[in-house]
């Protein structure tokens, strides 16, 4: 009979198998051929090796090595909408790792997780080689992403459950206590909270009943679900809001906040923002100087007077990261009346700000610089439209010949400066930006384009002037700083980019930032400009918030930070305390620690306002087209080809952007091929589709549960939303039934994805 410790040798060299996969305590007694006697020997071993620090238990109760010294990898979890499930690893040097559904444990999308690596041993044992690992199996979930789900309510004979309404939730959830008076409720939109404090393989996730919100069908209730289902909340916590209400509301005679500052209320000083801005947050002057040389002022909401480190409104603020702007709504960073009346720079108003004078040259280039606390009071509120008005017309009512001066003096050195900086390498390309108009319901009746005006242009120069001007003091100051920062592409981004611009006709590829400006410059008011700058645009990598310096590759500027938004972007709030600092002459607020993890925070918090936004625009898109389908209102709409996968072609709508599926079985009875280079769809008779290429496409069909839109291609002579309107024809009818029928016969055969009002983009 062998002993304890042979026992222990006999496990911990199983342990160290490299194919090895962590098991429960029964299977791994009879891994090692125990009889049931000795399972509670067993048992004890295995405590005794976690003690010692040479076995470790998940919390589904499997047992194996060390989670350190396991091959284990931490990241997060992340579903696609085919279904497919994949761990983003926190090292960016690792790919992503698919993770199957029987490996997924009860991992839910956005959870942090901690997952293993899988071999693939049937492809050893066949081909006798080491296989290259691409897959993962979750070993525990470390950290719930959602505290929340909304969706439909449901029950069975036994319990009730709650059908997700994010078609990323693949599994329904059960509720521990149902409502009073279910059977009222069976088939509403419903809120609950998700219970689990450990998540564990071994037990399904459970929610406890919160809000009932209504009928689901309401677009009344698509704003609200969505807000509670990320997690966002318009109201803020009652400690939170009566501290906000403690902040005085304007500025007295003898107010302590003036002592020190330099007083700026008799410089001409406007705001310029869009109409529909929710607040004032930088304003700008600009004066004439001997020598063809200008002084130009940007003055920025001091937000850091009046929100203290570590106070109840700036926990809050951190919490949240940054404003979030919505359809129909903004979910602010500071509560409202902080937001609006007291930081927002009101004109005929007195306001704290800080602000940065910069001394330029007549042709843009940047002489001098400083920065300082300051007291202003705005002389008027302009829009970009109107602003925008006076540039095309010469008119701007209800403004003085001073301000109209100011404005046109603006215009010159913003035209130098934004020339300059392109020269300099900045990238010189946008998309248009898609404005969503609701009616008094929620229900979506329209969709408009905004693009980058003369009047944005100005201001945005202004910012980004004052922007690199505070980065560039923080770091010559050799104190921590929170920068962002834009990387170059990296060379898989670089091949991808010059693989698609091949592809549409765009050669030679581009190599550094001059060159993707030639590229887009162009193809400037052809029809393929918006295929190009998407093209170029979607192999970039995105902007972030870091505690290091480096160059931003989209701005072309060497140091760059924000500070120019402190009402709605924490990372601004920041960048004001370390500038008082520094200007005091007193120690760092932040030490470098603190900022690194500050600047992951910030950045993670802006993905989530991102995708929220996305998220919010495509709900009410995609109920747009149902509600253009259930009239009967199939088009066809313009649209163009932006990528192709193996089952069709993805069509972007050119009016709305909004994207669908036109599956290669609705081209006709030839089968499609993808080339081999991925960028155009083939078959043996008949023409292929390529990449960039424009179609006319009706809608096929429209579900509002995974989001998503298939298309059809329209029979000839039928015309454009443009064009005369077309009903529902019986033409089109059966058309789209010889879809639905391609549909099922193949799954028979089978069977035997600028503005926002009052958001700024820089």
């Amino acid at each position: 009979m062998s002993t304890p410790n042979d026992l222990a040798s006999r496990v911990t060299a199983l342990f160290s198998s490299p194919k090895y996969q962590p098991m429960h305590e029964r299977d791994l007694a009879k891994r090692l051929h125990l009889p049931s006697g000795r399972r509670g020997e067993l048992r004890r071993v295995l405590r005794d090796l976690e003690a010692k620090g040479l076995a470790s238990c998940t919390r589904g109760g499997r047992w194996g090595a060390p989670l350190a010294k396991i091959n284990s990898i931490e990241g997060i979890f992340r579903v696609r909408q085919n279904g497919t499930s994949w761990i983003i690893p926190d090292d960016p040097q690792t790919p992503p790792l698919k993770i199957d559904a029987s490996n997924a444990g009860v991992a839910m999308n956005g959870d942090r997780i901690q997952a293993t690596l899988i071999r693939r041993e049937g492809s050893e044992r066949r081909f006798g080689t080491r296989p290259e690992v691409r897959e993962a199996r979750v070993l525990r979930v470390v950290e719930r992403k959602r505290s929340w789900v909304v969706g439909i309510l449901q029950a069975t004979p036994y319990y009730a459950y709650i059908v997700p309404r994010d078609a990323l939730l693949k599994t329904n959830i059960k509720l521990t206590d149902p409502p009073h008076k279910m059977e009222a409720m069976l088939g509403h939109l419903v809120a609950a909270r998700i219970m689990e404090d450990e998540p564990s393989e071994g037990r399904p996730v459970t929610a406890t009943f919160d809000t009932d919100l209504g009928d689901p069908d309401s677009a009344a209730n698509d704003i609200p679900g969505l807000l509670i289902d990320h997690g966002f909340s318009e109201t803020f916590p009652a400690v939170v809001q009566k501290a906000a209400n403690r902040v005085p509301k304007g500025l007295g005679r003898h107010d302590s906040h003036l002592k020190g500052r330099t007083d700026l209320r008799n410089r001409l000083i406007f705001t310029i923002d869009p109409s529909d801005a929710h607040d004032y947050d930088d304003a700008v002057s600009i004066e004439a100087l001997d020598g063809g040389r200008w002084k130009l002022g940007v003055h920025i909401a001091d937000v850091a007077a009046y929100v203290a480190p570590h106070s109840d409104i700036d926990r809050e603020a951190l919490r949240r990261g940054n404003s979030t702007y919505l359809v129909d709504r903004v979910i602010r960073m500071l509560p409202e009346d902080l937001t609006v009346r007291v930081c927002s720079l009101q004109p005929n108003e007195d306001h704290l700000t800080h602000s940065v004078d910069m001394i330029f040259d007549a042709k843009g280039h940047l002489l001098e610089a400083e920065t300082y606390r300051s007291v202003i009071r705005s002389a008027a509120c302009l829009s970009y439209e109107s602003v925008q008005s006076f540039f095309d017309t010469g008119e701007l009512a209800s403004t003085t010949p001073e301000i109209r001066r100011a404005i046109n003096q603006l215009r010159g050195l913003s035209r130098n400066i934004r020339n300059l900086r392109f020269r300099n390498g900045a990238l010189d390309f946008y998309l248009p930006e898609i404005h969503c108009e609701l009616d008094e319901a929620g229900n979506p009746v329209g969709f408009t384009k905004r693009g980058s005006s003369e009047a944005y242009n100005l201001i945005e120069e202004c910012m980004l002037a004052a922007n690199q001007v505070v980065a560039t003091k923080v770091f010559e100051a050799r104190v921590p700083g929170m920068y962002r920062v834009h990387d170059e592409p990296t060379e898989e981004q670089w091949a991808r980019m010059a693989g698609e611009l091949t592809a549409l006709g765009q050669e030679p590829a581009p190599e550094n930032a001059k060159e993707i400006n030639h590229v887009a410059r162009s193809v400037r008011g052809k029809p393929e400009q918006y295929i190009v700058t998407l093209t170029l645009l979607r192999n970039m990598k995105r902007a972030v918030y870091e505690a290091e310096s480096r160059p931003h590759f989209g701005l072309g500027f060497e140091h760059y930070a924000h500070f120019t938004s402190p009402i709605r972007r924490y990372p601004d709030l920041i960048l004001h305390r370390i500038l008082n600092a520094i200007e005091d002459k007193t120690n760092p607020p932040y030490t470098a620690a603190e900022i690194a993890k500050l600047a992951i925070h910030c950045s993670e918090t802006e993905r989530e306002s991102a995708e929220l936004e996305t998220r919010c625009m495509q709900i009410k898109r995609i109920r747009y087209y149902a509600l253009l389908l259930e009239n009967g209102e199939t088009g066809p709409f313009a649209g163009t080809v932006i990528s192709l996968n193996p089952k069709g072609l993805i069509v972007e709508l050119i009016d709305t952007l909004q994207t669908g599926m036109l599956p290669y079985y609705a081209l006709g009875k030839e089968r499609y091929y993808v080339a081999d280079d991925g960028y155009s769809a083939t078959c043996r008779r008949g023409a292929p589709y390529r990449l960039g290429q424009e179609l006319d496409v009706g809608l096929a069909a429209v579900d509002e549960h995974l989001k998503r839109v298939d298309f059809y291609l329209p029979s000839e002579g039928e015309t454009t939303p443009t064009g005369p309107r077309r009903g529902p024809g019986r033409k089109t009818t059966k058309l789209r039934k010889s879809v639905d029928n391609r549909r099922q016969n193949k799954t028979d055969s089978q069977s035997s994805r600028s503005k926002r009002p009052g958001h700024k983009r820089r």
